[in-house]
């Protein structure tokens, strides 16, 4: 049984999209470079763009998951490699994130980015597969 507090979770949007609307271009170009910094493995790029106190936070079957600091953010940093077979731009409750699928189609990940000054201060990713079934999701790209 899900509990309403998760109900609600789940109840978020999430749309795809080409280019994500607001809050803006320059939240996007730094969602961008996240990403190219992730799939790259460019440590030294990756704290660029992480605020020095950026808060992650991952949505698991077990609980959430809480890492503080740009250094151990960037060290985890790998969530666009590995299982990810299909990614796109989406918005989470209007900020631009990615949905992720693996190769068989299944969800894998919902990631969605706060960014203030022009760097990223906060990371949620939801990679719970009873929250993703639950969520009205786009189709892989």
């Amino acid at each position: 049984m899900i509990s309403p507090a998760a109900a609600s979770r789940a109840r978020r949007k999430v749309h795809a999209t080409d280019r994500p609307a607001c809050p803006g271009r320059e939240h996007q170009q730094v969602v961008q470079a996240f990403r190219a910094a992730a799939v790259s493995g460019d440590f030294e790029a990756l704290l660029r763009v992480l605020d020095p106190n950026v808060k992650l936070t991952v949505d698991t079957p077990d609980g959430m998951v809480v890492t503080l600091g740009a250094t151990e953010v960037a060290a985890g940093a790998r969530v666009f490699s590995g299982e990810v077979a299909r990614q796109r731009p989406v918005l989470v409750n209007g900020i631009p994130g990615h949905m992720s699928w693996r190769s068989d189609g299944t969800p894998l990940s919902v990631i969605a980015f706060t960014v203030a000054e022009g760097r990223i201060t906060g990371i949620h990713i939801v990679v719970d597969p009873a929250k993703l079934a639950s969520i009205q999701l786009p189709a892989p790209a």
